[in-house]
Parts: structure tokens; C-alpha cells; sequence
């Protein structure tokens, strides 16, 4: 009876990781597959030759952000829409990550920074810069991609219950 068991615990654990590395992969596999088709319309309809990042970014729309060089060796940007609408901008028109991490800081209290991408809403490329600021609220910060100067942001603060 001792072995039985043992047979089915094991079984059991076998079907119970097969499931969890199934579930893991289909949450990764969709976001990289569309990483990627994103890199090849960039490159396609922007005449990218290469591609050095893609960065997924999301507020009322989907976009994909290509990063790459074009085939007179620019620096680009490439922003790829869901419903595949492309627009693109040479990388030195606009603020580097640092150049825009640093406009926050200066001119919003930032405490800590969490998080900054490129994105984009109404085809307007932004930055959005996720930081905590100097009363601890949750602040996103989205900044015109050429200026840094703001477009929107929320604030959110916790709770005090």
C-alpha cells in the first residue's frame, strides 16, 4: 500500500510541474511573440537594420517600442501600434532615458525612481517615468518625448487604513 501511494504522489507532482511550466510558458511565449513581429515591421516598414530593443508599452493603447538603426546607420525609434499603425523618430530628436530621468528629478521631486519607457497615446511619443516622489506617493510622470515638459500625471497615494 506504501508504494501506491508514493507512485501517485509522484504522478501527481509530474502532472502538477507540467502544468505550472505549460501555464509559464503560454504567459511568456504571446508578449515575445509579439516583441518580435513588432521588430520585423519596424524593420521592414522603417528600414531598420538592426534592432537593439523592444519594449512593450501600455496606457489606453498597445505599442511596441523598436529601438534599432536604419540603413544609413541613424539611430531610430520605432513605435509599433497593436492595430500595427507605425510612426518613427530619430533617436537624437528626442531625450535620452538619462536626459529624461534627470528632467524628473530636477523638476518633480522625485524620491526614487521605478521605472522609464518610451511610449506613446494619441501618436504623440512620450516618456513614462514611474517614481515615488517627495510626499511617497506612486506618481507616473509621461513627458513629451522632444522636451521632457509634461503631458500627463497621476498621483497615487496609499491608503491610510
Amino acid at each position: 500500500m506504501g508504494k501506491k501511494w508514493i507512485l501517485i504522489v509522484v504522478g501527481l507532482l509530474i502532472i502538477a510541474s507540467w502544468q505550472v511550466y505549460y501555464l509559464y510558458n503560454g504567459v511568456h511565449a504571446k508578449p515575445q511573440e509579439n516583441e518580435a513581429k513588432a521588430a520585423e515591421i519596424a524593420k521592414k516598414e522603417k528600414n531598420l537594420v538592426s534592432v537593439t530593443n523592444v519594449e512593450h508599452f501600455y496606457k489606453n493603447e498597445t505599442y511596441y517600442v523598436v529601438e534599432g538603426k536604419n540603413d544609413n546607420g541613424t539611430d531610430m525609434i520605432v513605435w509599433v501600434g497593436e492595430d500595427q499603425d507605425v510612426f518613427s523618430e530619430i533617436a537624437k530628436k528626442g531625450l535620452t532615458k538619462e536626459q529624461m530621468i534627470d528632467y524628473v528629478k530636477k523638476n518633480h521631486n522625485a524620491k526614487k525612481i521605478i521605472d522609464s519607457r518610451l511610449g506613446m497615446e494619441d501618436e504623440i511619443p512620450l516618456w513614462e517615468v514611474v517614481f515615488i516622489d517627495d510626499q511617497n506617493r506612486y506618481t507616473y510622470y509621461y513627458g513629451y518625448f522632444e522636451t521632457g515638459k509634461r503631458y500627463e500625471i497621476y498621483r497615487l497615494k496609499e491608503s491610510e487604513q
